[in-house]
Parts: C-alpha cells; structure tokens; sequence
C-alpha cells in the first residue's frame, strides 16, 4: 500500500468496498487486496450502517485503510457513490465484500488495459464461481450468457468486480442513487456507452465470487428487482422497448415470487416501481439510435 512518501500525490488505484455486516467476508476481502504486487494503491471501505463489529475490525486489522461509517443504509449505488467521493486515485476499482482477487497483479492489469487505450471507460472483471472455477453463469455480462475465453468488449458490467476511471464517473454522474440495489451497473453502462466509450470483459482480470446471502433479507432481491428494472428501462430505452423489458422482467420476477414464496415482495415492488416511475421519467435520457444498434451487435439488454 501506500507509503509515507508517496501520501503526499493522489494515488494511482483506488479500491472501493461497500460492505454491511459481514465482516468475515470483507476481511478476506481486504487480504485479497494487501497480496495486490501495486503498492500505488488506497483502500476505501464504505460501510452501510453495520452492527457487527465491521468498524472495530478494520481499524484494528487494517488502520491504512480509509473507512466511513454511514448511519443509515445507502445501498449499493449510495455506498459506491460515497466510496468515490472519499477516493481520489485515477482510477477505481469496485470488488464486492464477498469477493477476493484470483491473482496477485489484476491491479497492475487494470492499470495496463486504461494506459493502452484511452477510449476504455470500463473493465468488467470475469467472476468466477467458486464451486467449480467457471465463470459465473448469471454475472457474464451478454444477453445470451456464452462464455468467452478471452476479452471481448460488451455493453454493460457485473457489480461483484469491475474498474472505471474516476473522471468518467464524475462525468457521467456516478450510480443513480434511487435504484438502491440491482439495475445501478446497467444503468450506468447505458450512459457510459451512448457517450462512446468502450467496457471490456477482460479474461485475465478475475475475481472469485463468494456469493452469501448474509445480511440481506430473504426474498427482497424480488422486491428491488421488478422496482429496479422497470426504473432502468424509463430511464434509458426508446418508448417501444421500455414496455416489452419491464413486462418480460416482471413475468420473471412474478414467477420467482410465486417458486420462492416471496410473491408479497413482488407486489410492493410493483406498487413501489409505479410511484417512483414518474421520478424516474423526470431523469431520462434516452440512449441514441446507434447505441441502440452496438448494444444489439454487443448482445446487449434491449429487450431484457
């Protein structure tokens, strides 16, 4: 990490967690990223209001990193926000709580893939499942879930691990803070790519992804999701796509409500969808014509 003399000049990295009461997990975490090889590199652990001693164990394992305790919950969209406005590298570096780094120099490699090309605006890591080492099925960021196996460039990214330059995310307005959780990073992407810049799916830049449910409510991943989707799409699709994507989002989550046993958490996230989307319409932005078309080229979300 850091060392005295280097305090004086921003950093080149900065790794920015958001976490809520799970800190075994941001723990491991934060090993992960101390066996990073770049030492030009801050650490900012965003905080979402824990009760578990996720404070008491950072300070005292880890007194380098920069910490903020935030009273109430924020969300994910909220927390990264904060963690990019504490942050002052060039560029940023997103890894969820559950996740760790699978090699020792993915920072160095994120650093090498923004030098070489300076339309890149983002990196989306490949997530790797840890029970068998394939990427993770549901986090590969195309609409026909091939697997890839080398880098390729794609129209959105996957939250669990992902690098931006800190500019451009000030440009672009950061994460829209209302969606809370599920839809932020394909939010954002939408307005990345309509402004020309490039996200690539790196093959050599992973991280492994111990995905838990702890400290989140059983069932409100239903809740967030029909509010979240239909919000994404009055924010960012053409009027003929915004219709066909809420409802076939909506059928989704209505039929899990249904298997999962959730289906009350499906009913107050219509409810909640509908009060908030003229919020969400005030917002909008419509992505153009020719980003419409690359998205389809990129096996992008259009349609769902």
């Amino acid at each position: 990490m850091l060392n005295k003399n280097d305090m004086k000049r921003p950093p080149l990295v900065s790794v920015i967690l958001v976490s809520m009461d799970r800190k075994e997990l941001l723990e491991k975490c934060l090993r992960s990223i101390r066996h990073q090889v770049l030492s030009d590199v801050e650490i900012v652990v965003v905080d979402n209001a824990s009760s578990d001693g996720t404070g008491d164990m950072v300070k005292r394992l880890f007194p380098d990193v920069r910490y903020s305790y935030l009273a109430d919950n924020r969300g994910v969209a909220g927390g990264r926000n904060h963690g990019v406005r504490m942050s002052s590298g060039e560029y940023c570096v997103f890894v969820d709580d559950d996740a760790v780094f699978a090699s020792d120099d993915a920072l160095n490699r994120v650093v090498s893939y923004f030098r070489a090309d300076n339309g890149l605006g983002c990196i989306a890591f490949t997530i790797v499942d840890p029970r068998d080492g394939r990427e993770e099925y549901k986090s590969i960021p195309r609409r026909d879930k091939e697997r890839i196996h080398r880098d390729y460039e794609c129209s959105y990214f996957c939250g669990a691990g992902f690098a931006c330059r800190r500019s451009l995310l000030l440009e672009l307005g950061m994460f829209w803070e209302p969606l809370f959780f599920i839809g932020e990073e394909l939010d954002f992407s939408y307005r990345l790519v309509n402004k020309g810049y490039t996200i690539v799916r790196s093959s050599v830049i992973s991280v492994v992804h111990y995905e838990t449910q702890q400290a989140r409510v059983r069932g409100k991943w239903i809740y967030y999701g029909v509010r979240s989707r239909c919000w994404v799409a009055a924010r960012n699709l053409p009027w003929i796509y915004v219709l066909p994507y809420t409802m076939l989002w909506w059928g989704y989550f209505f039929i899990s409500g249904i298997r999962h046993r959730h289906l009350l958490y499906f009913i107050k996230g219509l409810r909640d969808a509908v009060l908030g989307l003229p919020n969400a319409i005030r917002t909008r932005s419509c992505i153009t014509k020719v980003t419409i078309d690359k998205l389809k080229v990129l096996s992008g979300r259009i349609y769902y």
